[in-house]
């Protein structure tokens, strides 16, 4: 039983963190998300071949920082918690989940919580664990290897995503948010929404599948709390 713990199963390729298991990240927001995504490409081409002046004249609203660059430095630091929202299909419907990551150095916790499900994906010190909170039972992932990169099947890991932040593309207005763009090593897409410097939300698009998450809360506090094992649980064979 080799578990992904990026967000296996569950955020499987949320077809991708997004459809390899069915599953697809939508908000509230999505249709609004899909039509800035279609008329940001437009943008993208419209300002590469008119020339930088037009770029300048059409980016004189964005600040010369990136938004996103002190979250980078978050994630980089390797000591933070982050908590998001999305939704999940099950089945014929659509049920609500809650994800806490929590990063402390090597070790991580990512905590997958909604209707029938709340488990946590472990990796402590060099070993792998899922935590069923439900059924109050750990079980070791004794193949898995810390040390081995993840097979690249199209699945992207949990946020903070692979590669994030390579190429920086832009900064445009949604409504109330501003949204920046990067591409990734792998050619993903990532956008970044914003309400002022908070960071709202996270898209992630890869290839035709896309994923969304309402982020609650990314902070470098510590983060040890998160990340332990049980003591009262039933350790599974």
């Amino acid at each position: 039983m080799k578990r992904k713990f990026a967000v296996l199963g569950m955020l499987t390729a949320i077809a991708a963190l997004f459809a390899a298991c069915g599953l697809d990240g939508t908000t509230a927001s999505d249709e609004s998300s899909s039509v800035v995504a279609s008329s940001q490409s437009e943008t993208v081409e419209s300002t590469v071949g008119s020339g930088s002046e037009t770029s300048v004249e059409a980016d004189t609203s964005i600040p010369s920082t990136h938004l996103a660059e002190p979250y980078f430095a978050i994630f980089a630091s390797k000591q933070y918690v982050a908590q998001y929202y999305y939704q999940e299909f099950t089945g014929d419907q659509i049920e609500d989940r809650s994800m806490t990551v929590a990063v402390a150095g090597a070790d991580q916790a990512i905590r997958i919580s909604g209707e029938n499900t709340d488990t946590t994906y472990l990796t402590l010190d060099g070993q792998a664990f899922a935590v069923d909170h439900l059924d109050r039972t750990i079980a070791r992932n004794e193949s898995a290897d810390s040390a081995e990169e993840p097979e690249d099947d199209g699945i992207i890991a949990a946020p903070p995503f692979k590669d994030i932040g390579s190429i920086y593309v832009g900064s445009w207005q949604d409504e109330d948010l501003i949204y920046e763009e990067y591409y990734t090593a792998n050619g993903d897409r990532m956008f970044y929404y914003f309400e002022g410097n908070v960071l709202k939300r996270i898209r992630s698009a890869s290839g035709e599948n896309e994923f969304n998450l309402d982020v609650l809360e990314i902070s470098d506090r510590t983060a040890t709390e998160f990340i332990e094992l049980p003591e009262d649980y039933e350790w599974l064979p």
